[in-house]
């Protein structure tokens, strides 16, 4: 068996493993992507968001990729490639339920709540079908000179001084690589942990552990169509990232434009059996709501439901001699807030830079992931300690649509400044990260009235508003009125916003 020397050797053709690879093969880099199966599979991280998006965007920009461009909207998406599958997303949307009570969203919408991430379909995010966009992305990388193998598995890992020695299996037997350096994009639990290269994180968890059960349906009706309350936000409730707080946890909703929808249920370690099969858990929980109950009857699963064990999931470090891992590698904890896909493509261009040698390091790569995974855990865990109580989860829930959106913002005004290497959703922003660690101390009945100060330096979007009644459309007029905190007069924002949005729009 002939010993073969590889530059760079990619494990996992996921979407984050297979942009990486095509960045750095169209740059001339010598870059082998692996993986154990085979396009097309199906794959979880579903949700994208405007963060997501914007990385996309600047993926496309910098290394000359438009499809990218294109996939970054729903309606760009739709014209250049409608042959691949997406989900409308114009923003979060999330029910409180109480067990045994048909859902009833209060007066003043006090157990539902819409945040709006654009103006209108043609700009807005995208539900991604995992299945089809990233086969898409890897026939892509290979057009881009990647070598790619697929049934093909590395066992082995050691250190050769420089660079790395890996041995595996794949279609035509046993192999021998010499690699320069590698990239673990093959997710939670992966080949780097998988052979102890590195260790789990001894840090301590918080917030509860957290089991998965999830699915494809068909037929599955609108939320809105079993609860009759529905009519009165800035976008259908069902094109969005749909949420249901429940007693055992929550449930996530992301509906296809083809008649498709991802269901999860994120529930807290216990409520699953292993004696229980997923149609009958699925079944039981379903019971306790009514209005669930009704949605799902006639729907149907397009393939057989399954369970994942223990979402959580981080790594001791991001970074080794002659290796590193992607974010979704190296750490997960929720599903919640949407971040795994924004998370991943910003350390896809982080790694691009440190690879190509136009930015950064590995020692800051790994610092950045360190601070973001603590910060990413402290929200999630926050979020958790008040999903009981719909109005304090809808208030603290504005920490995070406060840090999204002047993120988001600051970035569109100024897309040359290198965002990569700032901290992800605020994780290096003083203020949000002051409020995050302050928000864990105030009592669940004090939220309301503590978030709107506390995002006060923030909250260019008019968040933590009691006359909007639990629903924000996009809204130029505080973020005109709040143009300052973005270091710009009114009439320079109110001038921006066409470009920002990337359409033209009149703003009165």
């Amino acid at each position: 068996m002939a010993l073969e020397k590889r530059g760079i050797v990619i494990v996992g053709s996921g979407f984050a493993g297979s942009l990486l690879a095509r960045i750095l093969a169209s740059r001339g880099r010598d870059v082998l992507l692996v993986e154990r199966g085979q396009h097309p599979r199906f794959a979880l991280g579903e949700s994208s968001t405007p963060l997501a998006n914007l990385t996309l965007e600047r993926l496309a920009r910098r290394f000359d990729l438009p499809d990218l461009r294109n996939l970054a909207t729903w309606g760009r998406w739709k014209r250049a490639h409608p042959e691949l599958p997406v989900g409308l997303k114009r923003g979060f949307t999330f029910y409180g339920h109480r067990a045994a009570e048909p859902f009833e969203a209060g007066s003043d919408n006090a157990r539902r709540l819409l945040v709006a991430a654009s103006p209108e379909d043609d700009l807005a995010d995208t539900q991604w079908s995992r299945r089809e966009l990233d086969h898409f992305l890897v026939r892509q990388a290979v057009a881009a000179g990647v070598d790619y193998r697929d049934h093909t598995e590395l066992t082995d890992i050691e250190s050769m001084g420089e660079g790395l020695r890996l041995r595996g299996r794949g279609p035509q037997g046993a192999c021998e690589l010499a690699a320069d350096f590698l990239v673990d994009a093959s997710g939670p639990r992966g080949f780097l942990a998988s052979r102890g290269v590195v260790e789990p994180s001894s840090q301590p968890s918080s917030g509860p552990a957290k089991d998965l059960l999830f699915g494809h349906l068909d037929s599955l009706r609108p939320f809105e169509s079993v609860a009759s309350c529905c009519d009165d936000g800035p976008y259908p409730d069902c094109w969005s990232a749909v949420h249901h707080l429940l007693d055992e946890g929550w449930m996530y909703q992301l509906r296809f434009d083809d008649g498709r929808t991802s269901v999860g249920w994120v529930l807290r370690s216990g409520v699953l059996s292993d004696e229980e099969p997923p149609g009958d858990l699925w079944r039981r929980l379903s019971a306790r709501y009514p209005s669930l109950e009704r949605q799902f009857a006639g729907a149907s699963p397009v393939s057989p439901l399954a369970v994942v064990r223990g979402l959580r999931h981080r790594l001791a470090g991001a970074v080794g001699e002659g290796w590193a891992l992607l974010p979704h590698s190296f750490a997960f904890f929720d599903p919640l807030f949407a971040t795994g896909i924004a998370w991943s493509l910003l350390g896809v261009e982080r790694l691009a830079d440190v690879l190509l040698g136009t930015a950064g390091d590995l020692t800051r790569y790994g610092r950045l992931l360190d601070r973001e995974a603590d910060h990413l855990e402290s929200l999630i865990a926050g979020a958790w300690r008040v999903m009981g109580d719909f109005s304090a989860f809808a208030a603290y829930s504005q920490l995070y649509f406060a840090a999204a959106s002047f993120g988001e913002v600051e970035r569109r005004l100024d897309p040359d400044h290198e965002w990569a290497w700032k901290g992800f959703l605020g994780s290096d922003d003083e203020i949000v990260t002051a409020a995050l660690e302050a928000a864990s101390k105030v009592p669940s009945e004090d939220l309301a009235g503590w978030v709107s100060k506390a995002i006060a330096p923030r909250n260019i979007a008019g968040l933590a508003d009691p006359r909007r009644r639990n629903l924000y459309p996009v809204d130029f007029a505080p973020l005109i009125a709040n143009s300052h905190l973005l270091g710009r007069t009114a009439e320079e924002m109110k001038a921006a916003i066409p470009r920002l949005l990337g359409a033209d729009v009149t703003v009165r």
